[in-house]
């Protein structure tokens, strides 16, 4: 009887020590989102009948008149991106994810865009951060260059974040990074700009005019170029408050969206002039759907603004809007959930289930940036790179993106990042273990009862992952 009882006890500790082994994350091949919510308003662009607008991965199709909903596409799985930049070049579209993929949808079916193709950041040879038309022909430019949509064909490579990009009568193409323009054939320096935007045939300027932007200490400069790349007078400049976000060119007006608000600037062959303020806070993205009406975008979601009044209501108000998130900034737990802040206010996610908004939010939470589980500590480094140390010393630990915070769960540190989650185990031969692309960055992380783990993201998403 005795033997029976001791054998049963070594059988139970047998299935025990495989149920811990194979359901262990360490051993996990990869991690999925179980449960998310929220997103940020992060782009839009306005067609001929329909307006484009995304928020979180998803994309939605509205109607130009009135902002209804007609359908919508999700450009990535859940909480996977957050879309930044919009480029509708006739019956396509661009959509740019987080400054890691380009996704090309066929919108020759305006309402009910379906997904092409999508491109990487490496194989793209730069890391993308925004679109433009140049010659007619769409453009992504970034960290490292910038790219012709069209062919993949190369049009600048540096060792910085290009910002900016134009051709020119008397150039060729120009670039613009760190405030400074240079010519892509020659790199010679051209002079001073963040972002360079040519003017249509129908402004009122010469042929081959730019409108240039610089971005100055808390204020925006906006100003002429002539085709030969050179400012073209003390008229045709103008200083406006805050730090820009957006610029729209259509024919002889600039459209400057700050945070400080909406500015509108007009042309004339030797001057700009500041027309209109509208001191409008949180826009990101600004479209226009009639002479008398915005479509923006940005920390309240997405809306309408009317300019001045008209049979429809009150000038200067936005209005049909439809919430979405800020950013997010760590907050305080419990078993429940966690409260987060975001430019709107306080928000409590509960765990697996939902986003409800709060009155107040008792404080943010300090960023964990290191761990210690049996025999290893990871420790994040100002910049992002991560040290392990074990009784064996130091070793430099190499993730995809670079790290902001880290938790310890069940023997492996889980590590949230500028674009997601990657779980790390203590083996010498392979410590990266497994990984997910999220809308970044994560700022914190909090382990859960049943081995889960939630995330907040500065993109305005949280949510719960879990390894499979």
């Amino acid at each position: 009887m005795c033997i029976i009882i001791r054998m049963q006890k070594i059988c139970f500790i047998l299935c025990l020590f495989f149920l811990i082994f194979l359901t262990s994350p360490a051993m996990a091949d990869s991690l999925s989102v179980r449960h998310s919510a929220g997103g940020q308003a992060g782009a839009l662009v306005v067609g001929d009948n329909y307006w484009y607008q995304t928020i979180g991965e998803q994309l939605f199709v509205l109607k130009k008149n009135g902002g209804n909903r007609v359908s919508q596409i999700a450009l990535a799985k859940p909480a996977g991106g957050i879309c930044t930049d919009l480029l509708l070049d006739g019956d396509t579209l661009y959509a740019l994810l987080g400054g890691d993929e380009v996704v090309e949808l066929s919108v020759s079916s305006p309402k009910s865009p379906t997904i092409v193709s999508r491109t990487c950041a490496e194989e793209l040879g730069i890391r993308p951060r925004q679109f433009a038309m140049m010659s007619g022909s769409p453009v992504v430019f970034g960290g490292g260059g910038a790219v012709r949509l069209a062919d993949g064909s190369s049009l600048v490579t540096c060792d910085c974040e290009v910002t900016g990009i134009s051709n020119t009568l008397e150039q060729g193409v120009v670039y613009a990074m760190d405030r400074k323009m240079f010519s892509a054939q020659t790199n010679t320096f051209l002079g001073s700009a963040t972002e360079l935007h040519a003017l249509n045939a129908n402004a009122n300027a010469p042929i081959g005019t730019l409108v240039f932007i610089r971005a100055l200490q808390g204020t925006t400069e906006v100003g002429l170029m002539s085709n030969e790349v050179k400012e073209i007078g003390s008229l045709a400049k103008a200083v406006i408050d805050g730090e820009y976000s957006d610029v729209l060119v259509r024919g002889s007006r600039v459209y400057v969206v700050t945070d400080a608000g909406i500015s509108v600037l007009g042309i004339s062959p030797k001057e700009i002039r500041l027309l209109r303020e509208f001191p409008i806070s949180g826009v990101r993205s600004i479209g226009i759907v009639a002479s008398n009406y915005f479509a923006l975008c940005g920390d309240f979601g997405y809306g309408l603004y009317r300019i001045d009044n008209d049979s429809g209501g009150v000038g200067q108000t936005l209005f049909r809007v439809v919430e979405a998130n800020g950013p997010m900034q760590a907050g305080m737990f419990d078993a429940r959930g966690v409260q987060v802040a975001t430019t709107a206010g306080g928000m409590y996610y509960t765990f697996d289930k939902g986003l409800a908004e709060m009155n107040a939010v008792y404080g943010e939470a300090p960023l964990q940036t290191s761990a210690i589980v049996l025999g290893a500590e990871a420790v994040i480094e100002e910049n992002g790179s991560v040290t392990m140390r074990t009784s064996d010393g130091d070793m430099q630990l190499v993730l995809p993106s670079p790290a902001l915070t880290v938790v310890a769960v069940s023997g492996d540190f889980w590590f949230g990042a500028q674009n997601g989650m990657y779980v790390v185990g203590q083996r010498t031969d392979d410590p990266q273990l497994i990984g997910i692309q999220l809308a970044g960055p994560i700022v914190q992380l909090i382990p859960l009862f049943d081995g889960a783990v939630g995330f907040v993201s500065g993109a305005g998403v949280v949510g719960v992952v879990e390894s499979n």
